[in-house]
């Protein structure tokens, strides 16, 4: 079972800037002088009108405002277009088209206007961006494990998107790559529907929250933003370091099941808080293929010599999808085999490394290229024998994400330059952003929370792969449905597991 928690801090720093109108604005100039993505720019545009009732629509024939309507004449007056042609007119059509549109006004190299995008799924937007953050917060102890959901970090800052200032606003697109459209289809993808097919033993639980300040007063439009994207928002009096601790504390137990039961002390708790944003995922998922037997083993660390411990070790022997990243014959790259879950919708994806103890080099090398591809070889379906060998464990893990997000591009949000001016009246910024993860894996299957291009060539599949993960190992949950990554762990320490299934709600 996995269980990944994430929080968000933001604190106190003076007065949002206010925008200041324009002369003569069309709708795409405004939003692009503002940096507003297309998929925002019409309710945007409509607030900014309703806000400077002077400024006007120029003329039904042409997109122009501006509070000088009657000087514009001459522009907003629509040219009449050249009847259809005939004949032969029809070889100076054209031109007579062409010059007939000129005589309206055309945006100039200046004007600096939008070009709309090819637009890209946000599957693919969550795999690039989950890969990056595994990758940059990966722990500079190679003997930690490690678990995060990079979808959860990406999707909750991404709510902050309407309140943040123009320049957040740029790093947040570049890096995030989230739009609202994108994030009511993640949603939708995570909420189970009846429609999507045969109900199974898995169970696949988000939870959002805002904790808000009652020192701080929300803008309309960000306060309509969180309501529109359906983020419960609870007042909260941070004065109190007991009371609020414990409240948070309370809605973490609730959403990981009793699993993760603090996520603030009394102690870390800064009366300065303004708002305090968490998401809670839950997955418990049962295997397809249950691990008929289990018995003792060794896993080993990396050292002189390698440090042994003693674990339960799962056996499975069965016709399983897998394949190698390798692209040469060196001794790069990683051994991967997939574990479905229930239905198949869902699966583990495990992955060692082809040259022992080579986990983080490895890791560190894999590319979004290379998921891709596995997630191809999977589709289709190909599978071969193979005896596998995995420890029964649990692990959990606390990952700090401000320098890692930092690293990837979002600097802003943690600065003092006003980076959340249109969230409120306030001066605020993002204090801290952590994930709290917690993952079991037993026979029976997994319970996982937390609290927030070269080309690959695949080698040929084996007639048989033996796959013994007595070393670190690394593993992804995927939703393969909606090729939506849900986690990804690096374990170097199989904690044992006492007496708990994984069935457990």
């Amino acid at each position: 079972m996995i269980w990944i928690l994430l929080v968000v801090a933001l604190a106190t720093q003076a007065s949002c800037q206010r925008y200041k109108g324009t002369t003569m604005v069309t709708k795409d100039e405004f939003c692009k002088f503002n940096q507003i993505r297309q998929w925002d720019c019409e309710d945007q545009f409509a607030t900014f009108l309703d806000a400077n009732p002077h400024i006007e629509r120029c003329s039904l024939s042409l997109p122009i405002y501006s509070d000088r309507c009657s000087s514009l004449a001459a522009v907003t007056q629509p040219t009449e277009r050249p009847a259809p042609c005939s004949g032969n007119n029809c070889k100076n059509y054209a031109t007579r088209l062409s010059e007939s549109a000129s005589a309206v006004r055309q945006p100039s190299a200046n004007d600096n206007l939008e070009v709309p995008k090819p637009s890209i799924r946000y599957d693919r937007k969550v795999m690039d961006f989950s890969l990056k953050l595994f990758q940059k917060a990966f722990p500079e102890d190679d003997t930690s494990n490690y678990i995060i959901s990079p979808l959860m970090v990406q999707s909750l800052l991404s709510y902050l998107y309407d309140g943040a200032s123009n320049a957040t606003r740029l790093e947040m697109e570049s890096v995030l790559q989230l739009n609202m459209n994108d994030l009511h289809d993640i949603d939708r993808a995570l909420k189970p529907h009846s429609e999507q097919g045969p109900i199974t033993k898995n169970k696949l639980d988000t939870a959002s929250q805002i904790f808000k300040a009652t020192t701080i007063e929300l803008l309309p439009a960000f306060r309509e933003s969180l309501k529109r994207n359906r983020v419960p928002l609870d007042e909260m009096d941070f004065s109190n370091p007991r009371l609020a601790s414990q409240t948070i504390n309370n809605w973490a137990k609730e959403k990981t099941r009793q699993r993760i039961t603090e996520v603030v002390d009394e102690q870390s708790i800064d009366p300065e808080t303004k708002l305090f944003l968490l998401n809670a995922l839950y997955f418990n998922g049962t295997w397809m293929n249950k691990f008929p037997k289990t018995e003792r083993g060794s896993f080993y660390v990396s050292g002189q010599p390698p440090q042994r411990s003693s674990v339960n070790m799962m056996f499975l022997t069965k016709e399983l999808r897998n394949g190698n990243t390798r692209t040469d014959d060196s001794a790069n790259g990683l051994t991967w085999v997939e574990l479905p879950y229930d239905g198949d919708s869902i699966s583990m994806i495990l992955f060692l490394p082809n040259e022992r103890f080579q986990l983080d080099r490895e890791l560190r090398h894999f590319t979004v290229q290379d998921l891709q591809t596995i997630l191809t070889e999977i589709e289709q379906d190909e599978t071969s024998k193979v005896m596998l060998q995995l420890p029964e464990f649990k692990a959990e893990s606390t990952v700090s994400l401000v320098e890692p997000l930092k690293t990837l591009g979002i600097a802003s949000m943690f600065g003092d330059s006003k980076p959340f001016d249109q969230l409120s009246s306030d001066n605020v910024k993002i204090s801290d952003v952590k994930q709290k993860s917690f993952l079991t894996v037993n026979p029976h299957g997994t319970v996982a929370t937390s609290v927030t291009t070269a080309t690959v060539i695949p080698l040929s599949i084996t007639r048989s792969l033996i796959f013994k993960a007595d070393q670190p190992f690394a593993l992804i949950i995927m939703d393969k449905q909606n090729k939506l990554p849900l986690f990804f762990a690096k374990i170097s320490q199989p904690l044992k597991v006492k007496g708990e299934k994984a069935n457990r709600t």
